[in-house]
């Protein structure tokens, strides 16, 4: 839970999102903008974004011990959406720390150091993380479709955990169809995969927040003691 909440302060009020000098996602360099006018704030919230990211790794492995103990297909398929989660939460934790050297080196740039062009220097950063980050974005459907279904065949009737879970299931579901209309449509594609993909990630890490929460209060679907 506290991962999903870091995760959404630090995206709400990194600048170029959402409050602050708010920039096209596929404008790198008004986004690096943001960041210039606003480094330590910049800073800061990268931080919190990359912290959450390991809570949220921390909170998917307490849940494999009931992918592994769990029989049938649904149990292997959560086991795989598992480790597809802990692989792209990872992802982001390195593309953190990229945005992290991008923005010391805006900071740089302010100090007036001569001698390099270190705003340059932070735009090519932004550019190879954008890169890095796509990784993320191919596999992200896939992790949530497979951890949603195999959460929501642990429980025998509908509540909130398991319309949480089914929910994971359509968000992945929705982004995988997203990223395939993104490779075949290039013209396109891109500011449809980014803007999509914002949307259920939001939605997403609302779930998550859920079945967090399902876990916190010891849902016996949810804990591996009565797995």
């Amino acid at each position: 839970m506290l991962g999903v909440a870091l995760a959404f302060v630090g995206s709400l009020f990194m600048p170029g999102n959402f409050l602050i000098d708010t920039a096209d996602p596929i404008d790198y360099a008004s986004t690096v903008d943001a960041w210039a006018n606003n480094t330590v704030l910049a800073q800061w919230m990268t931080f919190l974004i990359l912290i959450s990211m390991m809570l949220m790794v921390f909170g998917a492995l307490g849940l494999y011990p009931l992918a592994s103990s769990q029989g049938g297909l649904a149990g292997r398929l959560l086991q795989f959406g598992i480790v597809a989660s802990i692989i792209e939460w990872s992802i982001l934790v390195i593309a953190q720390g990229m945005r992290h050297f991008s923005i010391h080196l805006l900071q740089r740039d302010e100090l007036g150091h001569s001698g390099l062009d270190f705003a340059t220097g932070a735009l090519e950063v932004h550019v190879v993380t954008i890169a890095i980050t796509m990784a993320f974005l191919a596999l992200f459907p896939i992790a949530t479709f497979l951890t949603g279904y195999g959460l929501a065949a642990r429980f025998s009737s509908m509540d909130v955990y398991k319309i949480a879970s089914y929910t994971l299931v359509i968000g992945g579901a929705v982004g995988f169809v997203n990223f395939i209309f993104a490779l075949n449509s290039p013209d396109l594609g891109l500011d449809l995969l980014l803007y999509v993909n914002s949307a259920i990630l939001w939605i997403g890490g609302i779930c998550l927040f859920i079945i967090g929460l399902g876990m916190y209060k010891g849902r016996s679907e949810l804990t591996a003691e009565a797995a």
